[in-house]
C-alpha cells in the first residue's frame, strides 16, 4: 500500500487476470473505497483499512467508477462488512443489480467471446453479487468527500471518474489507463461505445485537465505531477490519429 498524496492511498494492484487498482480516501468522516477488486479481494482491502488505524465501520462510503468484475467483485462483500453507502452513477445502476448484461462489445471478436465470457462468471473467481447502490449521480455532482462527478461513458453507459479540485488529482477508474507507463484508451473488445470512450478521454483533458496535477487508474501506475498536461497530450495524439 502507498500513499500518492495526502489522504489516497492505493491498496495496490490486486491480482486478477488483469491486475486492478483499489482506492482509500481518507477524509474527515472515515474512509471512502473507490472500486473493490475481483471477488475474493475483500480481506486485502480491509487489511489495507486496518494498515490505517482504521475499522471497517469507519468505512463510510463505497464509490463504483463501473460495473466490470475487477472494479465490483467484492463489493458485495465489503457492503455486508462495513455497511457502507454504496453509490455509482444512475446510468450504471442497472450494472450493479444485473452483472450478467455487461458483456464484451459487439465486434466480431467480441460476439464469438460472448458465451465464453458468461461461462467464465460462473465460476467463483469471477462472478459477481449483484447489488443496488443506496444512491446513485450523474455528472457534476459534488460528494461529500471533496470528489466531482465526471460521467466518462463508453468503457460502459455509466462510467464515472473522480476529481478532487481542492487536492488537484484524478482518480480516471477504466476512462483511460497507463499501463506500462503509457496512457491509453480502453480496450475495444470490452468497450461497447469506443467514439464516445474517445470523448470522454478529450473531457478530462480538456475540460479538466487544469484542474489536477496528480491521476491515478484502475490499471497503471500514478502520475504523480503534470498529469493534466500528459492527459492533453494524449488526446491530441488520439484524435490526431482518427482524423
Amino acid at each position: 500500500m502507498q500513499e500518492i498524496v495526502p489522504g489516497l492511498w492505493d491498496v495496490g494492484e490486486l491480482a486478477s487476470a488483469v491486475p486492478v487498482h483499489v482506492y482509500l480516501w481518507r477524509w474527515a468522516e472515515g474512509v471512502t473505497i473507490v472500486d473493490t477488486g475481483t471477488p475474493g479481494s475483500a480481506d486485502k482491502i480491509l487489511a489495507a483499512v486496518g494498515a490505517l488505524r482504521l475499522q471497517p465501520s469507519d468505512v463510510k462510503r463505497i464509490i463504483i467508477t463501473h460495473a466490470d468484475v475487477d472494479h465490483m467483485g467484492s463489493l458485495k462483500a465489503l457492503k455486508r462488512a462495513t455497511g457502507a453507502q454504496v453509490i455509482c452513477h444512475t446510468v450504471e445502476k442497472e450494472f450493479l443489480e444485473n452483472p450478467g448484461r455487461r458483456k464484451p462489445a459487439k465486434t466480431p471478436l467480441g460476439l464469438l467471446l460472448r458465451p465464453i465470457f458468461a461461462l467464465a462468471m460462473q465460476f467463483p473467481q469471477y462472478r459477481v453479487e449483484p447489488l443496488s447502490p443506496d444512491r446513485t449521480h450523474v455528472d457534476g455532482d459534488k460528494l461529500p468527500e471533496g470528489f466531482t462527478i465526471i460521467h466518462t461513458p463508453g468503457h460502459t453507459p455509466g462510467h464515472i471518474s473522480l476529481l478532487h479540485p481542492e487536492k488537484r488529482f484524478l482518480i480516471a477508474g477504466d476512462a483511460i489507463h497507463n499501463r506500462g507507463g503509457t496512457l491509453g484508451a480502453p480496450p475495444p473488445l470490452f468497450t461497447p461505445d469506443v467514439e464516445n470512450s474517445h470523448l470522454s478521454i478529450w473531457k478530462l483533458a480538456k475540460k479538466y485537465g487544469n484542474n489536477f496535477d496528480v491521476a491515478v487508474f484502475g490499471h497503471g501506475p500514478p502520475i504523480r505531477e503534470k498529469a493534466g498536461e500528459a492527459f492533453n497530450s494524449f488526446t491530441a495524439q488520439l484524435f490526431e490519429t482518427e482524423t
